[in-house]
């Protein structure tokens, strides 16, 4: 998730805001159809999808909603988990378990954490604190959930064994990472073996937003980042989408697309795919041909008439 500290504080006087009823049925023209609407005030920013359905949380509430990609129905999966609880970025595991990013003290009185669902029944599995102070995105391999900190220089693993999940550890980033005065880590994707991940930095030392490709060890307290080498300038990085060797990253002015190696530790920017209509897009996730992005239109935040769609574009 990207945005300006500033931007962000305004979510301490948002907490309290009244937005309309987030559990209404909602129906797009379909079949497949390329806007799905969102309740309005919802003000999305992650998004994971399982088999055709999208989940969607909400920056306000926490709340989730979930949306059938083929007959573009939406509808209520998980209430506001109470105060002090947002979604931020999303990720389905092969157990079909919902994970959620939950923030943190950052940009107001939230509670730095994670939350999974069953995505069969809706039932809250796990809720757990943990000591960050801005829990951004998560992305999940078969050994561990891995959960970026955009104010700290860490990443949060949680171990999953025999699809159990474990306790919190901490593993500090070193090697080529420089942390900043600004949201840090954000977007993480990890490799198909789960071997290596992707984490993006939104504010960096450099031009532009940055990437580093970090081995994802499960025993290790710290690892070294190693920075890819962008043949050209990324604008941002909020939420990122790896696809084979094609990487997507999201920022306010489209999702980039480019062709990674990293085996060589490079990544090349073959295009800017846009977003119709989009004001902040966020974060992506992909399903068939199409990534589905979501917009959490910041510079409105807090206005419950805002409405709001995911958003499905090529890729």
């Amino acid at each position: 998730m990207r945005r300006a500290v500033a931007a962000l504080t305004v979510v301490l006087g948002l907490l309290a805001v009244s937005v309309a009823p987030v559990g209404a049925v909602t129906h797009a023209p379909g079949p497949f159809p390329s806007a799905i609407p969102l309740p309005d005030g919802f003000f999305p920013e992650g998004i994971a999808i399982g088999d055709r359905t999208a989940y969607v949380g909400s920056l306000i509430d926490g709340s989730i909603q979930q949306q059938d990609l083929k007959t573009g129905e939406t509808m209520a999966f998980a209430p506001s988990p109470g105060p002090g609880k947002i979604a931020v970025g999303m990720d389905v595991d092969g157990e079909g378990r919902l994970w959620v990013a939950g923030g943190g003290p950052a940009i107001g009185p939230i509670t730095p954490g994670f939350r999974v669902y069953d995505t069969s029944t809706g039932q809250l599995l796990a809720d757990e604190t943990v000591a960050a102070v801005f829990v951004n995105d998560v992305i999940v391999t078969n050994d561990a959930a891995w959960l970026t900190d955009s104010f700290g220089a860490q990443l949060i693993r949680v171990p999953i064994t025999d699809g159990e999940i474990g306790d919190p550890e901490y593993v500090s980033l070193g090697g080529d990472w420089v942390q900043v005065e600004s949201f840090n880590a954000n977007g993480i994707v990890a490799t198909p073996d789960g071997k290596t991940l992707v984490v993006a930095q939104s504010t960096s030392p450099y031009e532009g937003a940055a990437l580093y490709s970090v081995p994802a060890d499960l025993s290790a307290t710290a690892v070294d980042a190693s920075r890819i080498d962008i043949d050209g300038v990324l604008s941002g990085s909020d939420g990122l989408v790896l696809i084979g060797r094609t990487l997507y990253s999201v920022a306010s002015d489209g999702v980039t697309k480019m062709k990674i190696s990293l085996a060589n530790n490079t990544a090349r920017i073959i295009d800017t795919l846009e977003v119709p209509d989009s004001v902040t897009p966020t974060t992506a996730a992909a399903w068939g041909s199409r990534l589905y992005v979501v917009d959490a239109k910041f510079p409105f935040f807090g206005d419950p008439t805002v409405p709001f769609q995911t958003t499905a574009i090529p890729r």
